[in-house]
């Protein structure tokens, strides 16, 4: 027997300040958000969202500390600053200006020879840049561009598109005619060669010229011979060796040169398609005479954000203007409207479900609340100074587990109110908060958890992400569990109308009112067949389909678990990214930004260049700096400051040695590739020792003799670093730009930081294997070349081009482990909360299912891994939690012992609700949907599925599972010596401290009995399945007779005959009395009353008051009356309230009639007997039920085995029997 349970004081008095004093609580609750709100408007910065992409860069990393470092070596790097390439940074300052006003002056003007001899008379305004706008056109029909139709075509969308917008002479670059200059095009480009006057008046004999140059110079060209060092007049050309392979013709204009490179396909004229006799143009690039920026917002927005940039021949298809991150925040503002509707629709699914305006705002304020403190907390006590664009998501995140967790509360409080119609508000929120309060803590603990999982993650959004949102749902349970209570107790007392009553003269006076009472008719017509379908869907077809089709349920989503699993993991896997956060996607791919970072960029020869993609992968090793990233990781604009190392020093022998040895080991490797144009640093000892040696020693000036051939290497400390100056400060002398030699000194001239960097012959690659190749074999090597290395140099770290490779390194390694970090802390802290073990691996199961089905999905939908697609995945897990966590704890906190039993219950309970948000939440998906933003799109898909995908492994798999294997009784609990929250299905209950499972001896043998008498006899309440609980079958059954429902009722009550009180005790009549103020109409007669008093559910029912009224309902599907088919097998619980009426002798008639019973009959006590329907009472004091039921059943020779008895509605068919268990429960003991 359990003893007592003792009510925790601060639940206690919770639960009385939210029913008696609702109002103090929610102005409390108000007060503590508007303040928290206020303190955190004023307390530092307000939000930042200019940079809305800033923070998606891996941080807390080895490569990401690297390269931290090294960007901030290389910002610290230069006049006036922490480290210079010269020990004289002042005097060098000054000759390195004069030197650099002379070259450029020189440059000048050999640019300007140039374009007037070999630039068609100075008819461009200099090459094309990438600093200028681009457009790419493309075939209309996906033909070759290479024909006269289309090349002026593309000139004649230039001038309707670019050229006639008003603003554009005031954006473009200008002649020193003041015109605007031509634009780089194609057709501009074969007008020149051929002296037309532009690029409508070419020929079709120019384009067959033109493509018979560019077919002659193109194999220079792709050999790397053809340069801009090649094209001007024969004196220049004289000094490159290799331009003397190359024509005469094709360097004579750089129109060639510029063609191959800037404006057609790499594909054009390649080695692969030299052959073609009439190659294919696929893409051409048109450079606008105008800088990127913003200032191209304008054109961009009034004549090319239409989709019309077409006509016959070709089309626009893709642009670069400078303009996405502009662009993308202008339609970040204007697609707030996705988001706000999304939010609107889950609240107006909240509105039409409650049917209150009252508490939709209640609701609403609640988010905002919780989102508001959550912000102070994430900002006052943690600290945060960053916060990202991507928290702005917790609104419809939040929303939506608030919308779920509404529906549940106000289904138990509306069962409470049907259950109880004439107890208090008091009664009522200790009923509801009775199961709330445990489902609220499971769920919000459980998803608080797999968000706050996701802090593990690298990258600085998704863990500022995951602080937030877990911080939010922690302060969204504390609201739920007082401010929505509170709420309810105001609107049911202040509010809550049940009928007005208007005579029928009111609405027979004016046509408007019979209107209205019409429309009334009309909308309460379809409100009941609204209940009445989706009590039919929610409370019988969806647990009899569940539980009959059970093993197909379990087959069909274990099969998708696992395809999704395989998809996810093993083949195709998501798609690791390909661009670079700066070039994150932001668009649909078919937007014309995004189709020239994604496709086009790649397309053209000086684009590949300007990525990287073609180039060889350098390696930069660096001593002297530390590679710790002290910066506020949190922080993506915080990079910290160098760290020194103390101990480096390349000055004495051994430094000097082994940095000789270094070059030759380097030049020794395979990945060397030694790079003729850009002279590599990482032999500068080599260099500075034949330096010395070419130095001869003078007799006369013997500062001269300190640095010449006379010392021998390795040279001493002083020396080496007088002659490194020396040798620096001499190459300035001669007037050249400042070589960097790898060293960096300090402000007082001492040498600082050695940076060596070399050439390898690894290309840079968007590919995640060949960037891993390389940089596993170039890190391995460098590790063990410093364990080789002298003290001074042992600390030495290299980086590289490895920004790319770093974020996908870190998508693809802690995704999975982010995902099932979460899922293993939603394991433990369900099982914390339920100490359950069974339904708490069931749970897991199905959230571990729903996760792997959705990301399935994602695959399949091409979605690659950027970061925005990582912050959802890493999400996932805390959407899937609350629908299965709210059937886990209804079936955890089920009356009835045996596990089919209490599936049905939990479907009954949670279903509705269950099925009412995720309808909310595929809603405001698909409102998401039109965004242009790609952000909002895809969150709204990803809403969509997570919340249907969890639902129906909630609904199905969960249930399913539980038919199965789920726990009865005790079974799978966790049992500890001071807690009193275990059910109590048995006498001998399990040891403490021990994983009980199963009943006492006592419990087989009646059950035993109980067997033997359903194989001896057929009654009219048969099982849907092979073996169901008497619960069951009386909630789902028909008749086999009378084929009508056999709804049964837990309480049967005593009727009052009219029968005298006299000579009762009085603390007999205050109980008595208690008990009719308790039941309102119905009386109850506790003492010689002839026989109990049941109903049949088939008596015609009477007629109904015909005055008209107007009736507030709390719910438009009515699907409250959960368990009034649940269970017929707690007959006790009706009879425990007359505990009080054991002194009336006639209790003793009525107990000898029960033991004397003959099956099949009644009696002759047929006429006297009602069926009461009713829901499944809540036990107020569980111990006490229990005390009164056990005593009622002592006194009245209830605590037998005998059945119940219950009439049939005809008086020719037999009567129904109904097995009594061993051990009766109802309503919720936790």
């Amino acid at each position: 027997m359990a003893k007592p349970r003792k009510p925790n004081l601060f639940y206690f008095l919770l639960l009385t300040a939210m029913a008696e004093w609702p109002v103090a609580v929610l102005v409390l609750c108000s007060v503590v958000a508007v303040v928290c709100t206020v303190t955190a408007l004023l307390v530092g910065n307000l939000p930042d969202f200019s940079e809305p992409l800033l923070g998606f860069k891996p941080r807390d990393t080895d490569i990401g500390r690297k390269l931290v470092v090294w960007r901030n070596i290389e910002s610290h790097t230069g006049y006036k600053k922490t480290l210079s390439l010269s020990p004289y940074a002042k005097k060098k300052r000054y000759v390195s200006s004069v030197w650099g006003a002379a070259q450029g002056e020189q440059e000048m003007r050999t640019r300007r020879m140039v374009e007037q001899i070999h630039g068609a008379d100075g008819f461009f305004c200099g090459p094309p840049e990438k600093s200028y706008s681009q457009l790419v056109f493309m075939s209309t029909t996906a033909g070759s561009l290479w024909n006269l139709q289309a090349i002026q075509s593309m000139c004649q969308i230039e001038q309707d598109k670019i050229r006639s917008h008003v603003h554009f002479r005031d954006l473009c670059q200008r002649t020193e005619a003041n015109e605007c200059c031509p634009s780089w095009s194609l057709g501009n480009y074969i007008a020149v060669l051929y002296n037309r006057s532009s690029c409508l008046e070419i020929t079709q004999g120019d384009i067959s010229h033109t493509l018979a140059l560019l077919r002659a110079c193109a194999p220079d060209y792709h050999k790397g011979i053809l340069t801009p060092s090649c094209i001007g007049p024969e004196p220049v050309r004289q000094k490159h060796s290799q331009c003397a392979q190359v024509p005469e013709k094709c360097t004579r204009f750089n129109a060639i040169y510029q063609l191959l490179h800037f404006l057609v396909d790499r594909d054009f004229l390649s080695p692969q398609t030299m052959e073609y006799q009439v190659p294919s143009l696929k893409y051409s690039l048109l450079f606008l005479p105008t800088r990127k920026g913003a200032s191209m917002m304008g054109i961009y927005l009034d004549n090319l954000e239409s989709w019309d940039l077409f006509d016959n021949y070709t089309s626009i298809t893709g642009m670069d203007l400078g303009l996405k991150q502009k662009l993308f925040q202008h339609y970040l503002l204007l697609d707030t409207k996705y988001p706000v509707l999304a939010i609107v629709a889950i609240f107006l699914s909240i509105y039409f479900y409650l049917r209150s305006v009252f508490i939709t705002l209640m609701v609403l304020l609640a988010v905002v609340s919780s989102l508001m403190i959550s912000y102070f907390l994430y900002k006052v006590a943690f600290r945060f100074t960053y916060f990202p664009f991507v928290n702005l998501t917790a609104v419809i995140i939040l929303s939506s587990i608030c919308a779920n967790h509404t529906f549940v509360f106000f289904d138990l409080w509306t069962l409470s109110k049907n259950q109880n119609p004439s107890a208090g508000l008091s009664q009522w929120v200790s009923q509801t908060m009775h199961h709330f309060a445990y489902l609220m803590l499971a769920s919000c603990f459980t998803t608080g958890a797999a968000f706050y999982a996701s802090y593990i993650s690298n990258i600085t959004a998704i863990r500022c992400f995951a602080i937030y949102m877990g911080t939010a749902v922690l302060v969204n349970l504390v609201f739920m569990v007082t401010w929505l209570p509170s709420s309810a107790v105001l609107y049911e007392r202040y509010i809550a109308t049940t009928c007005i009553y208007k005579p029928e003269d009111y609405w027979d006076n004016s046509g408007h009112k019979r209107v209205t009472l019409s429309l009334h008719y009309v909308l309460r017509g379809l409100q009941n067949t609204l209940s009445e379908t989706s009590k039919l869907l929610f409370e019988k077809l969806l647990p009899c389909g569940v539980i009959k089709f059970r093993y197909i349920w379990i087959c069909w989503f274990a099969a998708l678990a696992i395809g999704g699993a395989y998809i996810s993991c093993s083949n195709p896997k998501l798609k690791l990214p390909t661009l670079e956060t700066s070039s994150l996607q932001v668009f649909r791919l078919s937007h014309p930004f995004e189709r020239y970072d994604s496709e086009y960029c790649h397309q053209f020869m000086f684009e590949r260049l300007e990525h990287g993609e073609g180039q060889r992968m350098p390696v930069t090793i660096v001593w002297g700096v530390l590679p710790v990233d002290n910066g506020d990781h949190f922080d993506p604009k915080s990079n910290g400051t160098l760290v020194t190392d103390v101990t480096f020093t390349i000055q004495n022998p051994d430094a000097q040695k082994w940095l000789l040895e270094f070059c030759q080991k380097v030049k020794n490797k395979t990945f060397y590739y030694p790079d003729a144009e850009q002279k590599s640093t990482v032999c500068f000892m080599e260099e500075f020792l034949r330096w010395m040696n070419s130095r001869q020693c003078s007799q006369r000036d013997h500062s001269f003799n300190l640095c010449c051939n006379q010392f021998s290497f390795p040279y001493g400390s002083e020396v080496f670093l007088h002659c490194l100056k020396m040798m620096l400060l001499e190459q300035g002398r001669e007037g050249a730009e400042t070589y960097d030699l790898g060293l960096r000194f300090d402000g007082e001239g001492n040498l600082a930081a050695l940076v060596l960097q070399f050439q390898t012959i690894y290309h840079y690659s968007f590919n995640y294997s060949k960037a891993k190749q390389f940089y596993e074999e170039i890190n391995l090597w460098v590790t063990e070349e410093m364990k080789t290395a002298p003290v001074g140099l042992r600390n030495g770290w290299f980086t590289s081009k490895l920004e790319l490779y770093n974020l996908q390194h870190s998508l693809s390694t802690e995704t999975m482990v982010v995902m099932g970090l979460s899922i293993a802390v939603s394991f433990v802290v369900l099982l914390l909360t339920t100490w359950n073990v069974l339904l708490s691996l069931f749970s897991v199961t199905a959230i571990a299912g729903t996760v792997l089905v959705t990301i399935g999905l994602l695959v399949l939908l091409e979605w690659q891994l950027n970061a925005a697609e990582s912050l959802f995945i890493s999400a996932a897990v805390g959407l899937s939690v609350d629908f299965t966590v709210n059937y886990c704890i209804s079936y955890h906190l089920c009356p009835h012992s045996d596990r089919l039993s209490r599936v049905a219950f939990s479907l009954k309970q949670m279903s509705c609700a269950t099925a009412m948000a995720a309808s909310a939440l595929f809603s405001a998906g698909v409102i998401m949907l039109p965004a242009t933003v790609l952000a909002y799109r895809k969150l709204g898909i990803f809403i969509m599925m997570i919340k249907c995908i969890s639902c129906g492994f909630a609904s199905f798999f969960f249930q399913s599972l539980c038919c199965f294997f789920g726990p009865e009784k005790n079974c799978g609990q966790i049992l500890w010596p001071c807690a009193h929250t275990m059910k109590d299905y048995s006498d001998d209950s399990g040891l403490n401290g021990s994983f009980a499972c199963g009943g006492s001896e006592k419990q087989n043998r009646l059950r035993k009995v109980q067997e033997s008498n359903t194989a001896n006899e057929q009654y009219e309440l048969q099982p849907l399945s092979r073996k169901l609980s008497d619960s069951f079958d009386n909630s789902t059954s028909t008749s086999k007779l009378s084929n009508r429902p056999s709804v049964l009722s837990e309480d049967m009550q005593v009727e009052d005959n009219r029968c005298p009180r006299t000579g009762m005790h009085p603390s007999l009549e205050r109980d008595r009395r208690s008990l009719q103020d308790t039941l309102g109409e119905q009386q109850v007669g506790l003492c010689q009353c002839p026989a109990l008093q049941t109903s049949s559910p088939y008596k015609h029912k009477g007629q109904l008051n015909k005055s008209q009224c107007l009736c507030s309902l709390g719910s438009s599907f009515d699907m409250l009356n959960i368990s009034s088919e649940t269970s017929i097998s707690d007959f006790e619980q009706g009879l425990k309230l007359a505990e009080s009426a054991s002194s009336c002798p006639d209790v003793l008639e009525l107990s000898d009639s029960y033991s004397q019973a003959e099956r099949g009959y009644l009696n002759g006590k047929r006429d006297t007997l009602r069926l009461d329907l009713r829901e499944t009472v809540f036990d107020i004091p569980p111990a006490a039920s229990q005390q009164n039921s056990s005593s009622w059943k002592n006194r009245f020779g209830l605590g037998s085995e005998s059945p119940v008895v219950l009439p049939n509605s005809q008086p020719d068919m037999p009567d129904v029997w109904i097995k009594r268990s061993s051990a009766q429960s109802s309503g919720y003991n936790s």
